[in-house]
């Protein structure tokens, strides 16, 4: 009986079925650049299942496209490279793995990109408190490549696309409809930082546990934000899934702008491998940990995305004299409502423009354009109030005037006539 115990302690201990292993000082013996991801492990996933909400964290069903999908993203690392994957369907497009990887810094937009140009921007409210999301680099291939190009912002809108060999390795194995494949890239920490811009991460020759290597010394404390996307083939395109979920969703239309406000965040490094860091972070990737372990995100998916639309725009007056002081007052009602008690409700937003028109469309003012608003409450009363002059500042004569607000970028509208009196 013993033996025999012995013996089951053993098969499950080789079994391939236990899929657990930590990241390590080298990886390079397992890990192979090949386009498929049966070498990673289950807790090398940044999507698990969500226990409270009974589903997992990224469905592989819901993506606008027929056999567009991203549905996986897998991440591990070692002392010289950061591993990423990500896997889906994608035919006859392409996919995208953004990574935020430099506080303070990075693209708020890919519409006006010297290469790779798309309809997605990217949440950066608070990225100087590094809180937003503005990559810095960002893998991408197309149906049928064998070989994903990883781009690299360098400063503004201009990024260099950089092909498979020196600064990183890469493959890919995505055929029309066929499941199963990814695309997957070994990256040197150097080009993970932007080590190719002239940015601040540096080799230190380091003897740990007896052992001599070079090991590329970071920020204490880093930490990876990182996103993915199933793309539109062409220039100008935006995209029908991204992963992890974000809040204001996708539409069917592959031209309709994408905002990505939703992502994981990695923690590299809170131990102290090297010996640098006094017993707490050290600047160099954590060896000999779960990389689920280390995976948070801004808002726990699944999420239910929610694309709005205006429902009325509302005047505190139906006419106003602006010569005697006046003024008037609009408020603006959404297509749905929300619950200011969730959490994720009141992280919701929209971006809203008001202008004025006169009664034959000619353009009389923009009181705003583009602002943020939360959802929950989209109307401001210290900005959504009209004083009855133009662009230049002059009292407009008396008539019937319009009110145009618009949900940006111009994916709704409502527009409500009132009167100028003098």
């Amino acid at each position: 009986m013993r033996r025999l115990l012995l013996s089951l302690l053993l098969l499950t201990a080789l079994s391939p079925s236990r899929a657990w292993c930590v990241t390590a000082r080298d990886l390079s013996g397992r890990i192979k650049i090949d386009g498929f991801t049966n070498d990673y492990t289950d807790d090398e996933k940044i999507f698990g299942f969500n226990t409270a909400a009974g589903l997992p964290e990224e469905a592989s069903d819901d993506s606008k496209w027929d056999n567009n999908d991203i549905n996986q993203i897998r991440i591990t690392w070692d002392a010289k490279n950061l591993y990423l994957a990500g896997e889906g369907i994608t035919y006859g497009n392409n996919m995208v793995l953004f990574i935020d990887s430099v506080p303070t810094r990075g693209l708020q937009s890919m519409s006006n990109l010297n290469s790779w140009k798309r309809n997605f921007t990217f949440d950066t409210t608070s990225v100087n408190g590094d809180g937003g999301f503005a990559p810095d680099l960002f893998a991408a291939t197309w149906d049928g490549n064998p070989t994903p190009r990883l781009i690299v912002q360098q400063s503004g809108s201009q990024v260099d696309d950089e092909i498979s060999g020196g600064f990183f390795r890469s493959a890919a194995t995505f055929s029309t409809n066929n499941r199963g494949r990814a695309m997957e890239l070994a990256i040197p920490w150097r080009s993970v930082f932007l080590g190719q811009v002239g940015l601040g991460t540096h080799d230190t020759l380091l003897t740990v546990n007896g052992v001599t290597d070079t090991f590329r010394v970071f920020p204490k404390g880093t930490r990876l934000k990182i996103c993915g996307v199933i793309t539109g083939g062409g220039d100008n395109s935006g995209g029908p899934d991204s992963a992890p979920d974000n809040l204001r969703g996708h539409t069917s239309d592959g031209n309709a702008a994408v905002l990505l406000d939703n992502y994981a965040i990695v923690d590299l490094d809170r131990n102290d491998d090297t010996g640098l860091g006094n017993g707490g972070p050290d600047g160099v990737a954590d060896w000999g940990v779960e990389p689920k372990s280390r995976v948070s995100f801004r808002y726990q998916p699944p999420i239910t995305p929610l694309r709005f639309a205006l429902r009325a725009i509302d005047f505190d007056r139906p006419a106003f004299a602006p010569d005697r002081g006046e003024k008037i007052h609009f408020s603006v009602e959404l297509d749905k409502k929300l619950n200011p008690n969730s959490a994720l409700d009141r992280a919701r937003t929209v971006n809203l423009s008001a202008n004025v028109f006169d009664m034959h469309g000619g353009f009389v003012r923009n009181l705003y354009l583009n602002v943020t608003r939360p959802a929950v409450s989209p109307s401001d009363a210290t900005q959504d109030v009209w004083d009855g002059r133009d662009a230049h500042g002059r009292i407009v004569p008396a008539g019937i005037y319009i009110m145009r607000s618009v949900i940006e970028p111009s994916l709704s509208r409502e527009t409500r006539a009132f009167v100028v009196v003098r």
